[in-house]
C-alpha cells in the first residue's frame, strides 16, 4: 500500500510560494505582534506546541527547552511562534513572562487541549497547552503553515481493539500544515499508524534518512516512509505542490534524531514494554497515557530519553526553520533578534556543565559531611561561554573558540548552546568536560564551587592559531582567565599582528594576573578589563610586583565612598596600561577608569564596528562611579556579571558612548537575575522592548565623577 519512493525525481521550487495572505485574523486569536508582521511581510514562520511546556517535561526543563527552541528558530532566520491557550484565549506566539506561567503551573491546573477541548477551554477561560491537533488548528487560523514538534501522537498499541487513536493523525488529514517531527512518538504502533494515516490521505516523509521512518528516540522505526526528501529545497517544493493541488490536508515530515542522541533499540523496547505495564496497571487510560509512558520511560532510562527529547525537538525546529526559509524564499535571511553585516567578535575561553545547588532552608553550611537539602538545576557556564552566548543574543552573532570533552557530558552541554555557537568549538578525546559543581544559599549568594578545569589547557597555542583568519576578521578579541599563559600570548600576537584590540575578562582572583606574566609587548593590546575588586588587587600585584596591603572585604563593608576611594588608589596605579577599567563593586555599582577625557568617547564608529577607535589623549584619565539599579524578586545571582560584561561588550561594538555601554550593561544583568539560567535564554521580546528598557535605564543612570 505504501507508494513508491521519490528520492531520484528533480523537485525543483521554480519561484518563491506565497501563501494567501490573510487580510482578517480570527477573533479568538491574540497574535504577537513580531508574528503578525512577519505574516504580513510573507516572513518564514514556524509554529511550536505547548504541551512539552506544560505535560511534556518537568520544570526548569520544559521552559528552558520552549525558550531554547524559539532560540533555535530566530538563528536559522525565521520567526517562532509558540501556541498556547491562556485564559480562554488562543494565543500564537508567547512572551518570555508567559512561557515562565505556563511553565510553573500545576498539571492539575492546565488541560491538554486537542480540537475537541477547544471549545470548553475558551468558553471556560481555562490555561491549555496544545497538542499537535489544536496546534495545528490554531496555527492554521493565523495562517501559518510550517509546525515543528517533537513527536506526533498515533494508533496505541492494541489500537484495533480499544479505537486508541490520536486525533493528531484526523487532523492531518484535514488541516494544511506542514509537521515536522521525528516521527512517531515510540510508545505507539508505528505500522498501524502509518497505515491511518495514508487512509486520511495525508503525505508522509522522510527527511535525509534513507527512506526510513524514524520514530523518535530511534533513527529507524522498521517501516519505510512513502517519500524520501533529502533537504530543505525538496521539503519546500513537495510543499508547494500540496497546497497548489488545494488538498486541504496536512503533511508529516519525519526528521531522524541526531545521530549522538538516538538511544539502544532495543533499551528503548523493553523500558517501553515495562511503562505499558505499568500504564494498565494503574488504570491510565485515554490523553494521559502518552504523557505517563514517556515520564515512565524517562525513570527507567534514567533521563537518557529526556536528554534525546530535547535534542530531537531542538533538531525538529532547525529543519521546520530551514524549509520555511527555503519556501518563502527567505534562504539567506539572517535572525529576527539583531541582523548583523559585520564579522562578529571572537570569544576564547572555558565551557563547561554548571550543577547548581540551592539549599532550601536556613541551615548552617559547614563541611562536616552531612547533608543539606537542595533544588539541583544544570545548566550551561564557563566564563568564555557565557560571554559568547550572552553578546550572541544582544549583539546578533559571536565566534567561539572552545574545548569540551569528547564524552556524553560534553555532547549535553553542546545541546544545551545556541548551535551556531558550537561550530569553533574543538572536541577533546583525552580529558573530560568540564563541571562546575556550585552550591548556593537560600538567598542566592554562592557559598562553594568546585571544578575541574584540566580540559582548557588544551587551548593551546597551536589551536589558537589555526583560527587566524579569524583573528583578522574580527573587531574585537574577548579572553577569559581560564586560558593557559601559554594561549594568552598567542592570542595577544595574533591580536598585535592584526592590530585587534582584546578584552580581558580577569573570571577569579587566583588566575586575573595571569596575562600580565607576559611581556609588555604581548599584553599592550589588552585595551579593555573588568575586574572585581578582588581580581583588581591581583592585577595592580602582577603589574607593580608589590604586594598590596589593602582588604577589599573591609572595603566592601565600609560602604560606598571608602570603596571607590582605595579603587581610585589601585586604579592610578595601572591605568596607563588600559584604554578602559570596569571595577565591578557589586550590588554599589561600577567604577570606570577611562583613558581620555570624555564619557562620551565611542571605541567603534557606530556604522561599523571593524574600526577601534583609541581615545584622542594618551595621557589624560577620568574615572566616573555609576550607581547599580534597585532589582527586586531576583531569581538567580551566578550570571548577572558575565550579562553586564555581554551588554557592556555589546555596546561597544555598536558604537555606544562609555555611558549608553554602562546603561546597556545594566539592562542586561537585571535580565539575568530575574533569570533561571546564567545567561537569559531571551533578553527582550522584541527589539522595541529592548529600546524602552534602554531608554528607561539611560534616564535612571546615577553616576558621580570622582
Amino acid at each position: 500500500m505504501l507508494l513508491r519512493n521519490i528520492t531520484n525525481i528533480s523537485l525543483k521550487l521554480r519561484r518563491n510560494y506565497k501563501f494567501p495572505h490573510r487580510r482578517h485574523f480570527h477573533s479568538l486569536l491574540d497574535i504577537h505582534p513580531n508574528i503578525r508582521n512577519a505574516l504580513n511581510q510573507r516572513k518564514p514562520v514556524v509554529a511550536l506546541e505547548s504541551t512539552i511546556i506544560t505535560h511534556g517535561m518537568p520544570y526548569p526543563h520544559n521552559m528552558e527547552t520552549a525558550l531554547e527552541v524559539e532560540d533555535v528558530v530566530r538563528t536559522v532566520g525565521a520567526t517562532p511562534a509558540t501556541i498556547a491557550c491562556l485564559d480562554g484565549r488562543l494565543k500564537v506566539g508567547l512572551t518570555r513572562d508567559e512561557i515562565s506561567r505556563l511553565s510553573e503551573v500545576e498539571k492539575a491546573d492546565v488541560l491538554k487541549c486537542s480540537r475537541r477541548d477547544l471549545p470548553y477551554v475558551v468558553a471556560n477561560s481555562k490555561f491549555a497547552g496544545t497538542t499537535v491537533a489544536a496546534t495545528m488548528i490554531i496555527a492554521n487560523m493565523a495562517g501559518i503553515k510550517i509546525f515543528a514538534t517533537g513527536g506526533v501522537g498515533g494508533v496505541h498499541r492494541d489500537g484495533h481493539i480499544s479505537l486508541d487513536i490520536s486525533a493528531d493523525l484526523v487532523e492531518l488529514g484535514r488541516t494544511p500544515v506542514v509537521v515536522v517531527s521525528s516521527g512517531v512518538k515510540s510508545i505507539l504502533d508505528i505500522p498501524r499508524t502509518l497505515e491511518y494515516l495514508e487512509t486520511q490521505g495525508v503525505s508522509v516523509a522522510a527527511y535525509t534518512n534513507e527512506g526510513r521512518f524514524p520514530d523518535f528516540y530511534t533513527r529507524d522505526s522498521g517501516c519505510k516512509a512513502p517519500y524520501d526528501l533529502n533537504g530543505p529545497k525538496e521539503a519546500a517544493a513537495l510543499i508547494k505542490a500540496l497546497y497548489d493541488l488545494n488538498l486541504q490536508s496536512g503533511m508529516l515530515i519525519g526528521v531522524p534524531i541526531p545521530k549522538e542522541y538516538a538511544l539502544d533499540k532495543d533499551m528503548v523496547r523493553k523500558a517501553i514494554d515495562q511503562a505499558h505495564k505499568e500504564a494498565l496497571s494503574k488504570g491510565v487510560e485515554g490523553k494521559n497515557v502518552t504523557p505517563f509512558m514517556l515520564a515512565a520511560v524517562a525513570n527507567i532510562t534514567k533521563g537518557n530519553s529526556l536528554r534525546a527529547n530535547i535534542a530531537l525537538i531542538k533538531n525538529n525546529a532547525k529543519v521546520a526553520a530551514e524549509i520555511a526559509c527555503e519556501l518563502s524564499g527567505n534562504t539567506n535571511t539572517t535572525p529576527l533578534s539583531r541582523p548583523r553585516k559585520e564579522p562578529p567578535p571572537m570569544i576564547i575561553g572555558a565551557s563547561m556543565l554548571d550543577l547548581c545547588s540551592t539549599m532550601i532552608d536556613d541551615s548552617p553550611l559547614a563541611l562536616d559531611g552531612a547533608t543539606y537539602q537542595t533544588k539541583v538545576k544544570e545548566s550551561a557556564g564557563g566564563v568564555g561561554r557565557n560571554l559568547a552566548e550572552s553578546i550572541h543574543k544582544l549583539h546578533g552573532d559571536a565566534s567561539f573558540i572552545s574545548v569540551v570533552g569528547n564524552d556524553h557530558t560534553g555532547k549535553s552541554l553542546l545541546q544545551l548552546m545556541p548551535p551556531s555557537l558550537c561550530s569553533k568549538i574543538h572536541l577533546d578525546d583525552q580529558n573530560t568536560t568540564s563541571i562546575c559543581s556550585i552550591l548556593f544559599d537560600k538567598n542566592g549568594n554562592c557559598k562553594l564551587c568546585l571544578a575541574n578545569m584540566d580540559i582548557h589547557k588544551s587551548i593551546s597555542g597551536k589551536l589558537v592559531e589555526q583560527h587566524e583568519e579569524d583573528f583578522q576578521k574580527s573587531p574585537l578579541i574577548i579572553i577569559d582567565g581560564n586560558l593557559s599563559v601559554e594561549a594568552m600570548g598567542s592570542i595577544l600576537t595574533l591580536a598585535r599582528r592584526h592590530d585587534k584590540a582584546v578584552f580581558f575578562e580577569p573570571t577569579d582572583m587566583l588566575i586575573a594576573g595571569k596575562p600580565f606574566k607576559l611581556s609588555q609587548q604581548q599584553y599592550q593590546q589588552i585595551k579593555f578589563i573588568s575586574p572585581n575588586v578582588y581580581e583588581l588587587k591581583t592585577i595592580v600585584e602582577t603589574l607593580t610586583g608589590q604586594k598590596v596591603e589593602w582588604d577589599p572585604n573591609e572595603s566592601l563593608a565600609a560602604g560606598q565612598d571608602e570603596l571607590i576611594s582605595n579603587c581610585t588608589t589601585l586604579l592610578q596605579e595601572i591605568q596607563h596600561n588600559f584604554d578602559c577599567i570596569v571595577v565591578t563593586l557589586g550590588s554599589h555599582g561600577v567604577l570606570v577608569n577611562l583613558r581620555g577625557n570624555c564619557f562620551q568617547h565611542r571605541f567603534f564608529n557606530n556604522q561599523s564596528s571593524l574600526h577601534y577607535n583609541s581615545p584622542p589623549s594618551k595621557t589624560e584619565y577620568v574615572r566616573r562611579f555609576y550607581a547599580a539599579p534597585l532589582v527586586s524578586d531576583i531569581v538567580n545571582v551566578s550570571g548577572a556579571g558575565d550579562s553586564f560584561s555581554g551588554g557592556f561588550i555589546t555596546g561597544i561594538l555598536r558604537g555606544y558612548t562609555v555611558d549608553e555601554c554602562i546603561s546597556f550593561g545594566f539592562v542586561a544583568a537585571r535580565c539575568a537575575l530575574k533569570s533561571e539560567s546564567a545567561v537569559p535564554v531571551q533578553y527582550f521580546d522584541s527589539e522595541v522592548d529592548e529600546k524602552q528598557r534602554q531608554e528607561q535605564q539611560m534616564r535612571d543612570l546615577v553616576f558621580l565623577d570622582v
